[in-house]
């Protein structure tokens, strides 16, 4: 793995600063695997403890804590919380970082605590210990001995730094450059590097944060691997490298819960809302073919005198369509009452086509409103997923709290003074467009597709003013990335809500229309 003991060192190093003398605020966690420590100065460290994605960083992206609660996070909140972070260190060149905490006890005396992480792929593991070193808790726990690691490690049992297999030498302390890699905390794609300049010398070098993209493998190292030929990107430090690493290539989505929680919604209420139609659809296509029965009554009532009581069928001429046609019976009803039945059948057909219609229309429109949050939630930041969960009624928040925040809707200003706000959910929409907007404001809607409430207040409509606007529209669209995209826009006065239904969809008049091509660039180089 690319994250060993030299990325770690260099990473202390980056993070020495930041880390060191900072109050740990508030411990939280995005899952059962992933912590963050929410710093003073106004930083928040993550450590993953999943996988072969074990790693720290200072996390820059928007996160979404977990409102679960377990022991563990129980024991660092009540342990490390609001503690001060004295010393920050690496072990040797080990993949194991300590962070030494001292915080004000019940009493007023200070007491300090260690938190170990050990960054061992598969194995790692995060411990709380006491100052002594017996263990308060730990993530993982292992009550036996085994072959991957030869220790005990529970509550009130002495930590041990884990021995390794092999003996191994700090690459820090020798400049002996081994045939086989021997070093402690260096992975193979390190050792690859070491074996090829024949040199430990470059180990020390100043931090060179890289993404290096080879014909099939996307790799990322601290320091730039000559050994290695692709296509690389550097980064201003070592947390933006993990970042991009982990959030865009190994799509790791730092929304979590929030994000599952909509997922998982959406996925199971669209396909209810899909097979709905469906039926739906099914039972419309039999009932307006049996609109025909009408045809049928009358050619009954017609040749009435033709049926023979206890008969299953009678044969009859039509002479609409020349031809003779076999009528269905039920023998156990008299003619009179088999016309009867036909033409009862007809008339429930013609009420079910009524019905139907109008419950195709309101489910096709759910289906819609669906489609729309699926875009809304693509673009959405924490805050935005938050809203959106209160939207659908799946916070549980209670209704007054959620009713007396403000949605936070986006606001870009141009230098001519002109205002572009733009709402990224439901919630933004409806509030930016019904409460906040004035009826002489410009409202923005991408065109025939789903997209945010964009409302211009210009000082002046000039050109230029509509095409940034129509833009930003764009850009906040289902079409943004698409060239060439239609953007309609009207005065506020001319846009109605559509009764009745979920989310914001509306209704405008007197509106024109404007192409442009979404560019972030264009909208950055422009707004503030």
């Amino acid at each position: 793995m690319s994250f060993d003991g030299v990325f770690i060192r260099h990473l202390c190093r980056e993070l020495e600063s930041t880390v060191k003398g900072a109050r740990i605020n508030r411990v939280s966690c995005i899952d059962r695997m992933t912590f963050i420590l929410e710093l003073s100065r106004g930083e928040n460290l993550l450590l993953s403890l999943g996988g072969e994605g074990a790693h720290f960083r200072l996390i820059r992206a928007d996160y979404t804590p977990s409102g679960m609660t377990f022991p563990f996070l129980s024991a660092l909140r009540k342990h490390i919380e609001a503690g001060i972070i004295k010393d920050f260190r690496q072990i040797e060149n080990d993949r194991i970082v300590v962070f030494e905490v001292e915080k004000a006890g019940y009493l007023g005396y200070w007491e300090n605590f260690r938190l170990i992480a050990e960054m061992f792929g598969r194995n790692a593991n995060l411990i709380l210990t006491a100052a002594d070193g017996i263990v308060i808790d730990c993530l993982r726990k292992t009550y036996v001995l085994n072959d991957n690691d030869k220790r005990v490690m529970v509550p009130k049992a002495p930590y041990q730094i884990p021995a390794a297999d092999t003996p191994r030498v700090n690459p820090f302390t020798t400049d002996e450059v081994f045939a086989q890699n021997s070093y402690q905390g260096v992975s193979n794609l390190c050792f690859g590097e070491i074996a090829y300049r024949r040199d430990l010398k470059f180990l020390a070098g100043p931090t060179t944060p890289v993404m290096i993209q080879t014909e099939n493998k996307t790799r990322f190292y601290c320091l730039d691997l000559t050994h290695l030929s692709g296509e690389r990107r550097y980064f201003p430090d070592l947390s933006t490298l993990l970042e991009e690493y982990f959030l865009t290539v190994r799509k790791q989505n730092i929304h979590n819960t929030e994000q599952k929680i909509l997922d998982n919604y959406l996925k199971k209420e669209k396909s209810r809302a899909q097979n709905k139609l469906k039926k739906q659809r099914e039972e419309y296509a039999a009932a307006h073919d049996n609109l025909s029965l009408k045809e049928t009554g009358e050619l009954l009532a017609a040749n009435l005198h033709l049926v023979k009581p206890g008969a299953a069928a009678v044969m009859v001429r039509d002479y609409n369509r020349d031809e003779d046609r076999e009528i269905p019976l039920d023998p156990r009803l008299s003619p009179a009452e088999n016309m009867e039945a036909i033409f009862a059948r007809y008339k429930k057909a013609k009420r079910a086509i009524t019905f139907l219609e109008t419950q195709i229309k309101a489910t096709e429109a759910e289906i819609r409103y669906l489609e729309t949050l699926e875009e809304q939630i693509a673009l959405a930041g924490a805050g935005g997923l938050r809203e959106i969960i209160a939207e659908l009624g799946l916070s549980r928040e209670k209704a007054a709290a959620r009713k007396s925040a403000r949605p936070q809707y986006l606001v870009y200003r141009d230098p001519a003074g002109n205002t572009i706000m733009v709402g990224r959910n439901n919630l933004q929409n409806n509030y930016l467009t019904h409460q906040v907007a004035r009826k002489d404001d410009y409202f923005f809607h991408v065109k025939g597709a789903p997209g945010s409430h964009t409302i211009l207040r210009a000082v002046e409509l000039t050109p230029d003013a509509i095409t940034l606007a129509a833009m930003v529209a764009a850009y906040h669209s289902k079409n943004r990335h698409s060239a060439n995209v239609a953007v309609d826009y009207t005065l506020l006065r001319h846009v109605k809500k559509v009764p009745g239904t979920k989310g914001s969809f509306v209704t405008y008049t007197n509106h024109k229309t404007v192409f442009v091509t979404p560019d972030w660039e264009y909208i950055k180089s422009r707004t503030t």
